[in-house]
């Protein structure tokens, strides 16, 4: 019997915690990376890539297919970046 792509990946069940820790872990490192590119922002970019780093942290421990992980890993960088860059144009000053 051939097993589907999408079976091999989720282990044959739904992950939809997991899945939803991992896209919000994306897109919060994503708007780090985007506000912390502004020089104007650096304020959100820090507080946004702080979150996101420690929700990322978490949802990394508790993944459970390699794509979350994947995911994760990409998140957590854009928001250790995205912090980086805030710090660099002001950091929490307002």
């Amino acid at each position: 019997m051939r097993q589907t792509l999408s079976r091999h990946h989720t282990g044959g069940r739904a992950h939809p915690r997991e899945n939803s820790l991992a896209a919000v872990t994306f897109v919060a490192g994503l708007v780090a990376f985007a506000t912390g590119a502004v020089q104007s922002t650096h304020f959100i970019a820090v507080c946004v890539g702080i979150a996101a780093f420690l929700f990322g942290l978490y949802s990394q421990l508790v993944s459970a297919t390699t794509t979350e992980r994947w995911i994760n890993v990409i998140g957590l960088g854009l928001a250790f970046v995205g912090v980086g860059l805030g710090l660099s144009h002001g950091g929490f000053t307002l």
